[in-house]
């Protein structure tokens, strides 16, 4: 999440708690009028000229309410200003009403409190402070009128010291604690933006499920990027014949063709839990076991090949039924050590597996015809009872002294 869109959510979070506080303040000028006609004509308890200055000044605060309620609740008109002026009309208005109706030590006084606490419905704690700020003033406002008024009896210095000390504390704490909020909420969606962007690269390798997977792990995908030895089983296929037909092809064609066979093997490779290590040319490299531990790597990368060629088998029906290009691919499993890790540069790295595992496998590959899954000796014990096989002869391999028994992939068992 941009910090664009971030600030667009806090400043739709700023307009909803304007619309709440519109609506309180609505209902407490309702309420505090009824009390006041109450008072005057039921008990008959308020002198008439207190009366009449209460009803004109909660009628004036009343009108200010309405037109706030009618531009942001009704018109949705709303910009970051908007919270500073409300605070601070409030506070004016609370202090001339306390003024007004001689209540300098009257029950309005702790209104000034709630006009700093229910500002955190703004979800700002600059707003916060402005409120404390407004209120203060609002509170001295109404201690410096009551001195000269025989009527009233003075505010000692020490109490109003202490109502604008307990203002402003109030309001840094509560401001302290919406900053608070703000920061954990940008950490909260700067950790989930890192996460998407990890499960993005991560998806390049493995399929979505295992990334979150990985992620989840208590190294957080750590070991994607260390270097390390561990037991894998390596999955090489190859398209047969793709120089002469790529040279016959146009680049266009040649590069759609590619893309449609890559897009349904790896689908398949994610199927069976595969990480993809990468593609060269018309090739594709996938291992199992790694980065994370699977018990039955062997079994997956045969189970996976044999989907391979059965899903080539239903793309060169839907390609030839079209009259385009078919593909033949071989197909080659081994297993055994290798070293795995993100290898490059500070610029640009991939992970890979290497060591003789590897090697073996691309020659193993190479001598797969099309529409076979060619398998080791080791592979073919890992998965003993589960596939059938049968003897492919003994090869010879570049790079090997020894001719090696290789096995053809037949079905499940």
């Amino acid at each position: 999440m941009t910090k664009e869109k971030l600030d667009a959510f806090f400043l739709t979070e700023e307009q909803i708690g304007e619309r709440k506080i519109n609506v309180l303040r609505l209902a407490f000028l309702l309420v505090f009028l009824a009390n006041e006609f109450s008072n005057y004509y039921l008990l008959k308890v308020v002198e008439g000229w207190l009366h009449q200055r209460a009803v004109w000044t909660m009628l004036a605060w009343l009108a200010y309410a309405a037109g706030a309620w009618y531009l942001v609740n009704q018109r949705r008109l709303y910009d970051r200003p908007v919270k500073y002026i409300s605070a601070g009309v409030d506070a004016l208005f609370l202090a001339l009403t306390i003024v007004l109706v001689e209540g300098n030590n009257g029950p309005l006084v702790p209104v000034f409190y709630i006009l700093i606490v229910g500002c955190a419905l703004r979800y700002s704690y600059r707003a916060i402070m402005a409120a404390a700020a407004f209120s203060a003033l609002g509170y001295a406002a109404v201690w410096h009128t009551s001195f000269g008024n025989p009527r009233l009896s003075p505010i000692p210095a020490y109490s109003a010291i202490i109502h604008l000390l307990i203002m402003v504390m109030m309001g840094a704490f509560a401001a302290y604690a919406v900053k608070k909020m703000r920061d954990l909420v940008l950490q909260f969606a700067e950790n989930l933006v890192r996460r998407e962007l990890a499960e993005g690269a991560l998806s390049r390798y493995v399929s979505h499920q295992v990334a979150r997977k990985i992620l989840d792990s208590p190294d957080g995908g750590a070991a994607m990027g260390v270097g390390r030895r561990t037991h894998a089983a390596v999955l090489f296929s190859d398209i047969r014949g793709f120089t002469p037909l790529s040279e016959s092809m146009d680049p266009g064609e040649l590069v759609n063709l590619l893309n449609l066979y890559f897009s349904r093997m790896v689908d398949v490779v994610f199927r069976h839990d595969g990480t993809l290590d990468k593609f060269v040319g018309d090739a594709l490299i996938v291992v199992f076991n790694d980065p994370f531990e699977q018990a039955d790597a062997e079994k997956r990368a045969v189970a996976c090949a044999a989907e391979m060629q059965a899903e080539i088998a239903v793309f060169n029906k839907e390609q030839a039924a079209s009259g385009k290009r078919t593909l033949g691919v071989g197909i080659g499993v081994h297993c055994g050590p290798v070293v795995a890790g993100n290898v490059g540069s500070q610029s640009r790295m991939d992970y890979t597996v290497m060591g003789d595992t590897v090697n073996f496998t691309s020659r193993l590959q190479g001598k797969a015809p099309a529409g076979a899954v060619y398998v080791s000796g080791a592979v073919k014990e890992k998965t003993s009872g589960q596939f059938s096989y049968g003897s492919a002869g003994l090869l010879e391999f570049k790079g090997y002294k020894e001719p090696v028994e290789v096995f053809e992939l037949k079905a499940a068992v």
